[in-house]
């Protein structure tokens, strides 16, 4: 609802937005949108993917420009058309991905952006005030050291630091918990808590529900560009949150709710993996890499990003070489075989990064449905038979409730949500015409949103109860702790303990997961 003149009837307010509006060619981002959050609060922003939180908060920190629409800061209209102008009335962003220049220090990172007018920055002169800072807000960053070799916490802080050195009293965060362990994200809610307790405001932006009810004080919930309420921590629920988030869809359907891991009985390994060893060449080098995924199991794999999971998956799927080491399918050894002859023996691969190596932009949703199945359904006497490509992509689209026009429509065309879909749709249908014993799941849910997340975990669990080892990499211990069965951990290419379920310890998990031999945490 717009308001006219000087926005000062909410006292408590730092930061209005009121009737923001936001448009990418036809897509409607932000419709009209009001927002406020106060002076020392840990206010939360959740929404499905595209539901417009991160938009609006990119308007806010001088990214994006609205189309329509009025900020006021302290009560006081303010223009923001730029970054620059953010900072200059107190608002900062951290981003999801950290935004640190590598080959530079913690501290000449901080002091980017405020060098002054001088030829030569003089880093020294500018310490002390940086170290004063960083103890008042009980932040511990050596200063000193290259960031590139900083754990990704510590580069959280320095990226926090920065905003603050900057001038910033309004703070965003955008998903700060992706890529940190759960002794990390304690810890980095006990620095927000105490920025709000010292009168800073915390705009926090997630899709991790626990961490809303666990940590903030009030919670706006998005959905298709539009505001639905914002509500006191007091009054949400799990549910009541899903079903803001979802509107008339509500809940996922029954067989893709979140039900935990299975309480089947383990049975002989679908996946064997022995001795394994890779070279550095293709990445960060796994040694002598050991695990079983029996049948009928889901195998949790846990590791913070960067730690051998990508070279893993691929080294399984026959992507990358295996120096030493073997492979086994259900008894099999395939460690030699071509990525063909591991899929014709019932091993399927769900990549890490959807665009870039599931699927092939320029072909329709059909082409892209039958890649990998077209030797075992689609050959006769030589000849590839289209129209039955067409039916496969027509019948996939209904059942796998794909988002798309026809199965003609180039693959580039569909949302990242439906993009995934068509990919684990592809992969289900390979595993069922190949006999279906081994998945590998990459981080498949990454950037998804609550129903299609749900959609995925519920394939996934279907495979698990046709008797087949699903493998699933995943940097969201919630993820995991949800849906497997056991969990191993990786660290620097080395498998560093595992855990069975259906109960796990986040902390000594963590621990293992920041390199940690599971003998010191037991």
């Amino acid at each position: 609802m717009r308001t006219e003149g000087v926005m000062t009837e909410k006292i408590a307010a730092c930061v209005e937005m009121y009737g923001v509006s936001k448009s990418f060619g036809q897509v409607r981002a932000l419709d009209a949108v009001d927002f406020e959050a106060a002076k020392g609060e840990i206010h939360a922003l959740l929404g499905e993917n595209g539901a417009g939180k991160t938009t609006l908060m990119n308007i806010l920190s001088g990214l994006y420009r609205m189309d329509e629409g009025r900020i006021a800061v302290e009560g006081r209209e303010v223009d923001i058309h730029s970054p620059q102008d953010a900072i200059a009335v107190g608002v900062g962003m951290v981003h999801q991905h950290v935004e640190l220049i590598g080959n530079f220090t913690a501290l000449e990172n901080i002091l980017l952006g405020r060098e002054g007018s001088r030829w030569k920055l003089d880093v020294e002169a500018r310490r002390s005030s940086v170290e004063e800072l960083a103890a008042n807000y009980g932040l511990s960053i050596p200063l000193d050291e290259g960031v590139k070799t900083l754990p990704a916490g510590i580069q959280q802080k320095v990226e926090i630091l920065k905003a603050l050195y900057h001038g910033a009293d309004i703070l965003i965060l955008d998903e700060p918990t992706t890529m940190l362990t759960p002794h990390e994200v304690d810890g980095l809610f006990t620095i927000l808590k105490s920025f709000a307790r010292g009168g800073l405001t915390v705009v926090f932006i997630t899709h991790k529900i626990q961490e809303v009810l666990d940590n903030c004080d009030r919670i706006t919930v998005f959905r298709g560009g539009l505001k639905v309420d914002t509500i006191p921590r007091e009054e949400a629920t799990r549910e009541r949150l899903v079903q803001m988030m979802m509107g008339e869809r509500g809940m996922p359907p029954e067989g893709e709710r979140p039900t935990g891991p299975s309480a089947a009985r383990e049975g002989s390994p679908a996946l064997s993996v022995r001795g394994v060893r890779t070279s550095a060449k293709w990445g960060v080098p796994l040694t002598d890499v050991a695990f079983d995924v029996p049948r009928g199991l889901i195998v949790g794999m846990a590791g913070i990003s960067g730690n051998g999971q990508k070279e893993l998956a691929e080294a399984l799927a026959g992507i990358i070489e295996v120096e030493a080491g073997e492979v086994r399918v259900d008894g099999e050894e395939v460690t030699g075989l071509s990525v063909a002859g591991r899929i014709a023996r019932g091993m399927s691969l769900l990549p890490q990064d959807r665009i870039e190596e599931g699927i092939l932009p320029g072909l329709s949703l059909a082409e892209n449905f039958v890649l990998g199945l077209h030797p075992h359904i689609f050959k006769r006497r030589g000849v590839f038979e289209r129209e039955a490509a067409f039916e496969l992509g027509r019948n996939a689209i209904a059942e796998f409730n794909i988002l798309a026009r026809n199965e003609h429509v180039p693959a580039a065309h569909l949302s990242g949500g439906n993009i995934q879909k068509t990919i684990v749709a592809r992969s289900v249908m390979l595993a069922h015409k190949t006999g279906g014993k081994v998945m590998i799941a990459n981080n498949p849910t990454r950037g998804l949103d609550v129903m299609a997340a749900s959609f995925v975990h519920g394939r996934l669990r279907e495979l698990r109860a046709g008797g087949a080892g699903v493998l699933l990499i995943s940097e969201d211990l919630d993820e995991l702790c949800l849906m497997s069965d056991r969990i191993v951990v990786i660290y620097a290419g080395e498998i560093l303990g595992a855990f069975d379920g259906p109960e796990y310890d986040i902390y000594q998990i963590g621990a293992l997961m920041a390199g940690q031999k599971q003998e010191e945490v037991s």
